[in-house]
């Protein structure tokens, strides 16, 4: 059995359709008397057919006033599916519904049919009505050929009992707050507004649920925090306000709830979303002198090991920190337990200047320099040798040379022996008393020599020697030797610087030579000019 709510064609319709298909109709009345402003009719309606009816086959209950106006419809029909009604007019309604369909085609339709219920008439003015309760006979041959018969039946009538009046229920309204995300610790306002038409709030309550699943009512709250009762303000408009402060971390949900007897009707729900506050962060500023670069500091959590590295480019040293960094660990760990500043400093990287040198001479030390330092180095031989030159970071024959530390060096200066040579100094011979002369000595080196009278009345100036007198003399050649060569040994020549001189003869009484070669004793004088 089936009880379908379809809004069927209105009474116009209904009767159109009736009139097409009706063969005929008829209807018994029953007179009814309303004491008050509602009379419960109880109607039944059956449907004989031939075959299922495939346009409706209405059943019809109509109220008439004292003046034969109609106030008030309730028709019933039959359709292959089984009975349906509708209502129309007044503040009426059905209840006690009950239909039944008899299934007498080949094809599973109904073919009989019957429906009863309690017509509830309402909003009436007290007075004397008439039912109408229609018959119909109908010839139907939409698609079989088929003759439905329709009784309608007036099964009784009563005036009930007023009905208690309806408590309806409250609006409850959420204003604020709205769906959000919040800190731990943020405080909001809650408020709602309760309303009732019929005036009778008991209760208006703000529920809070908190993010491990427990409400208000259900513990985990502090004292004062549930805000469960309270003022209602009336029975008919309630507004409740508090703070709360919402400290889990995780989703509350929000919702207010009133009573007025008939149960709670709680608002919607919003949900609050806490998240936790941010770390509290300090600001580490790091810095570089000169020579060098440090990772970047900024901004960090408190309580974090932050590790900065200097880099020194490649003429620096790092040397260490500054700051609130000491030391030279590199890189180093700062705690961030405030605000900070690490300078890393830096100094010129010193190169070490590595000398040596081989036997017959020496040279300046080295040392260490700092980087670009232009640092002069000179080799000094022993009278014996001679520099020869550089090895190793340095090259060329000069003795001094300028080295710029831009990079460890190592230089050694390399001596050799000097080369011996000897002088060739012929004697003069005897010369006259006044006599000028050039000294030819030579040195094997081809170094010009020199000359010194050891003894003896001459001068010397260059190789120019002046006799001065008679007598003998000493002069002495000297080489010194240079860069290459070794002083030569010095080499003298003896002469003797004679006067010119007169031969006379004398006679007796004069001192007589005879010479050697001469035979005879002829007498010779020698004298001074």
């Amino acid at each position: 059995m089936k009880t379908f709510l379809r809004l069927l064609i209105v009474f116009a319709a209904v009767a159109a359709a009736r009139a097409s298909n009706m063969a005929s109709s008829s209807f018994t009345t029953k007179d009814i008397t309303l004491t008050g402003t509602a009379y419960d009719v109880s109607f039944s309606v059956q449907w004989t057919c031939d075959d299922f009816p495939m346009t409706g086959a209405p059943g019809l209950v109509q109220l008439l006033d004292s003046s034969g106006q109609q106030v008030a419809e309730v028709a019933a029909c039959l359709y292959d599916n089984g009975p349906e009604y509708t209502t129309t007019g007044g503040q009426d309604s059905l209840t006690d519904i009950n239909t039944w369909g008899a299934v007498f085609t080949p094809g599973g339709q109904v073919a009989d049919g019957g429906l009863s219920a309690v017509w509830h008439l309402r909003g009436l003015s007290p007075g004397n009505y008439t039912l109408k309760l229609w018959r119909y006979t109908t010839w139907d041959g939409s698609y079989h050929v088929t003759t439905i018969w329709t009784y309608t039946f007036f099964d009784g009538g009563s005036d009930p009992t007023p009905p208690s009046p309806v408590n309806t229920p409250p609006t409850v309204t959420l204003l604020s707050p709205g769906d959000q995300t919040v800190t731990a610790g943020t405080t909001l306002t809650i408020t709602a507004h309760a309303t009732d038409p019929d005036g009778n709030i008991t209760s208006h309550n703000l529920d809070i649920q908190r993010p491990a699943g427990d409400w208000n009512w259900q513990g985990g709250f502090a004292t004062g925090e549930p805000y469960q009762g309270g003022p209602v303000g009336s029975g008919s408009d309630s507004t409740r306000s508090a703070s709360f402060t919402f400290t889990d971390v995780g989703t509350y949900y929000v919702r207010s709830a009133a009573d007025d007897g008939s149960g709670w009707v709680q608002s919607a729900t919003v949900a609050i979303t806490v998240v936790a506050p941010p770390a509290l962060q300090y600001l580490l500023a790091t810095s570089a002198g000169a020579g060098g670069t440090v990772s970047p500091g900024g901004t960090y959590d408190a309580g974090t090991v932050v590790y900065i590295s200097a880099v020194p480019d490649g003429t620096h040293d790092f040397t260490g920190w500054s700051g609130d960094a000491a030391g030279s660990a590199n890189p180093v760990a700062v705690v961030m337990d405030r605000a900070k500043s690490v300078t890393a400093n830096f100094s010129a990287r010193l190169f070490p200047l590595t000398t040596s040198a081989t036997t017959g001479g020496g040279v300046t030390p080295g040392g260490s320099y700092p980087y670009g330092t232009s640092v002069t180095v000179t080799a000094s031989p022993d009278a014996a040798h001679r520099f020869l030159g550089w090895t190793g970071d340095a090259s060329g024959s000069e003795s001094a040379i300028v080295l710029t530390l831009t990079s460890p060096l190592n230089v050694q200066a390399v001596f050799t022996d000097k080369t011996a040579q000897t002088i060739t100094f012929a004697s003069p011979g005897n010369q006259p008393a006044s006599a000028t002369l050039t000294l030819g000595g030579s040195a094997s080196s081809g170094l010009p020599v020199t000359y010194q009278v050891l003894s003896g009345p001459a001068t010397i100036a260059g190789n120019q020697l002046q006799i001065t007198g008679p007598g003998a003399v000493t002069i002495q050649a000297s080489q010194g030797g240079d860069g290459f060569y070794l002083p030569a040994p010095s080499v003298s020549q003896t002469f003797n610087a004679v006067a010119s001189a007169i031969l006379k003869y004398r006679p007796a009484g004069r001192t007589v030579f005879t010479a050697s070669a001469t035979n005879g004793t002829t007498p010779f004088v020698l004298e001074k000019p």
